[in-house]
């Protein structure tokens, strides 16, 4: 195994110390862990904030024992490799998301002590020298999921309803879809000015105000009363999941990322009419999850880690491109009370519009892009 020097022992991360807390998340330290085979140990420059890190502190879903450090999305420098790895070496400058089911590498400490996380190599990728350490940093989870609903599933020409465009997936979906998967007619909406005008930014054709607009009724009239051919949605709303079931056309497709409609709380199952509108259309109900390929694990085979890796590959050269470019709306320090507060505000939903970026490291972030 090839390892470099003053690898510390511990480090200070953010996260979550009991079972099921929820927020605030805590300082905590932990040691700094050993890659295993196929595993790259990345010293962290900067992160994102994601949706799945507040619902993992209150609900605990993955079955961790806490400690659990958090800060899954990870853009840095390799410091120590397992056996078996190639591709990416020690001082590669790299964009990576952890496993779902492990550690991040959030720190409590604003730059002052390194943050340490693992990731396997199939979620490994090099940077870009175009792409900056925080850009980089917040592609790797909300384009994954964006990714995995639309890659191999839109076609050149389509019609296309992202609900959300200028969420952290929405407006990197809107993006995808529109630029280098080539839909003929992307439809989107949000419910702020700035939201709007982002999703606008990123390439959809119409942009609907959701608390003004019969947006049913817009598509219906964009589309000669058939419908979209595809629907991705990434809100999480169970009110919106009925208002946007109504927008497929016969034999199209309903996408949803995590668990979809009756069962966004996690708690409790609750009675949804989603499919019942999917059904009277012909329309194919399609739930996206990545934690799946983590909580099942007979589910990341070698055509999943391929898939996967493909998507990683694919965030830097669009990126890098231009093609799919992420907004960064904030930028943070990585203390606890900023990711706390950042944290607050994407679970309030309140003025978040794109992504949030984390400076871990911040002579490292900020620095040479290497």
């Amino acid at each position: 195994m090839k390892q470099t020097k003053k690898i510390p022992e511990t480090f200070l991360g953010v996260g979550y110390t009991r079972d099921r807390a929820g927020l605030p998340l805590e300082a905590v330290r932990v040691p700094v862990p050993r890659p295993a085979a196929d595993q790259v140990l990345i010293r962290i420059a900067a992160s994102s904030l994601n949706p799945l890190e507040y619902k993992l502190a209150d609900l605990n879903f993955m079955g961790r024992t806490p400690p659990v450090v958090l800060g899954l999305d990870l853009a840095g420098v390799v410091v120590d490799v397992g056996d078996g790895v190639s591709g990416v070496g020690v001082g590669d400058a790299v964009a990576a998301m952890a496993d779902l089911n492990g550690d991040g590498g959030w720190v409590a400490t604003g730059g002052s002590e390194g943050g340490y996380a693992l990731a396997h190599q199939f979620l490994t990728v090099h940077k870009p020298t175009s792409l900056s350490f925080p850009d980089a940093a917040v592609l790797p989870m909300a384009f994954l999921s964006a990714f995995a609903g639309l890659y191999r599933t839109v076609q050149a020409g389509d019609t296309v309803y992202i609900p959300g465009g200028g969420g952290g997936v929405g407006h990197l979906a809107v993006q995808m879809a529109a630029r280098p998967l080539g839909a003929g007619l992307v439809i989107s909406s949000g419910s702020t000015p700035q939201s709007i005008a982002l999703a606008r930014q990123s390439g959809a054709h119409h942009v609907f105000d959701y608390k003004r607009d019969d947006i049913a009724a817009e598509i219906a009239k964009l589309t000669g009363g058939e419908g979209v051919d595809l629907v991705f949605d990434a809100t999480y709303s169970e009110r919106g999941f009925v208002e946007t079931a109504k927008t497929v056309r016969r034999g199209g497709n309903w996408i949803v990322l995590g668990v979809g409609p009756g069962k966004t709380t996690r708690l409790a199952e609750t009675q949804s009419p989603v499919d019942a509108i999917l059904a009277e259309r012909g329309a194919e109900h399609v739930n996206v999850n990545l934690l799946r390929y983590f909580s099942e694990p007979a589910r990341l085979d070698s055509e999943a880690r391929a898939f996967l890796q493909r998507g990683m590959a694919l965030a830097m050269e669009w990126a890098a491109q231009g093609l799919v470019v992420p907004h960064i709306d904030q930028t943070i320090d990585s203390t606890v009370e900023a990711i706390n507060a950042g944290l607050q505000s994407l679970q309030a939903g309140h003025g978040v519009v794109g992504k949030v970026a984390v400076i871990v490291d911040r002579d490292l972030a900020l620095g040479a892009s290497r």
